[in-house]
């Protein structure tokens, strides 16, 4: 018969080690309940839609503007205010879920809690009164949130931080490394061979279909950039928006959802169109990265050189060679180059599994 240990909250069971019990009256312990496929699929809609709100209405904005729509200075009047909306959604989210894992008065919840202020304040002072540093550092910190969120909900549905791709099981081995520098150094290749193809568009369809939208300007002015530190924030957040959401979480949550991968590869690639239609026509040329981007993904399980690699090639793009000025030779060997890398991880970079990532 089980016997009750004086004061000790441990039940004796005549085995050698007690069972914990819990005592009368005491509070329950603290986690997050893993939730079930609907719950994955509303975390799933939450996520995207304050991510890639500001990018896709901005950029739908721009495109309507090159298609000859009257809209000048629509997206300059909304997209501070769903910049602010945006930010204070994601984190009041994160907040909530901090809380429910750590408790209110955690030092993780606190540290929450801090960041999304100070996303929440620099996005109202920007909206105040525009500025270089306010802005840069609004973006930054809602990037941090992002990425935090991100790591929240992969936990909360089962995956945590080495299920998204973040160092994942053997990432640390000379194997793991070298599939590492290789993801990095394709995403590169394929983010500067995909600008290339871009640039091209943009040439010829300014000769040939004169009718369809097109930017002229660089793309730096479309974006609007207001110095160094704004370009510098928003390079971090297109990285972490485009590979850590539309790419990591998309396959993780949408899997845990039930969903099928071709709906999911289909979502991450409409949506990483949609945000470069301020491009016109041209942007239709952004698949071929997102594409990359998944099959690297979901071949190998690695999110973080995913990440760094377009975040590196991005911040790169200053000081390489215009990809509008490359001749047909340059653009074959681009295209060799990431051939190469695709044919190498494809065959001997070791496939990513159940516990490594998304895996196959």
């Amino acid at each position: 018969m089980a016997q009750t240990l004086p004061n000790s909250g441990l039940q004796h069971t005549g085995s050698p080690t007690p069972v914990r019990v819990p005592r009368p009256g005491a509070p329950p312990r603290r986690g997050r309940p893993r939730a079930g496929p609907g719950g994955a699929a509303r975390d799933l809609r939450r996520l995207l839609l304050v991510t890639c709100a500001v990018p896709v209405v901005g950029s739908a904005a721009d495109f309507a503007v090159l298609a000859g729509v009257p809209a000048h200075g629509w997206s300059d009047a909304l997209l501070p205010w769903l910049r602010l909306l945006c930010s204070v959604a994601a984190g009041a989210w994160l907040v909530r879920l901090s809380a429910a894992r750590a408790g209110p008065a955690a030092p993780r919840t606190r540290a929450a809690l801090a960041l999304a202020a100070l996303a929440a304040g620099a996005r109202a002072v920007d909206l105040v009164r525009a500025g270089e540093t306010q802005g840069a550092v609004g973006s930054l910190a809602t990037t941090a949130v992002l990425a935090w969120l991100c790591g929240e909900l992969a936990a909360s549905h089962g995956a945590g931080l080495r299920g998204l791709g973040v160092r994942p099981p053997g990432a640390r081995t000379p194997a793991g490394r070298l599939t590492a520098v290789m993801v990095f150094g394709a995403v590169f290749v394929i983010a500067y061979t995909t600008v290339a193809w871009m640039a091209h568009l943009r040439l010829t369809l300014s000769q040939t279909a004169p009718r369809l939208p097109v930017l002229d300007g660089a793309q730096s002015a479309a974006l609007g950039w207001s110095g160094p530190a704004d370009m510098v924030a928003n390079i971090l957040f297109t990285g972490v928006a485009e590979e850590m959401v539309l790419v990591g979480a998309v396959v993780v949550l949408g899997r845990a959802a039930g969903r099928p991968l071709w709906a999911l590869c289909a979502l991450s690639l409409l949506l990483r169109v949609a945000a470069h239609l301020y491009l016109g026509v041209p942007g239709v040329a952004l698949a071929l990265l997102g594409v990359c981007a998944l099959f690297l993904y979901l071949r190998c399980g690695r999110l973080t050189p995913l990440v760094a690699g377009h975040v590196v090639y991005d911040l790169a793009a200053c000081w390489a060679p215009s990809a509008a000025v490359l001749n047909a030779w340059a653009f074959c060997a681009l295209l060799v180059t990431g051939a190469a890398f695709a044919v190498w991880l494809a065959r001997y970079a070791p496939a990513a599994g159940p516990e490594g990532g998304p895996g196959r």
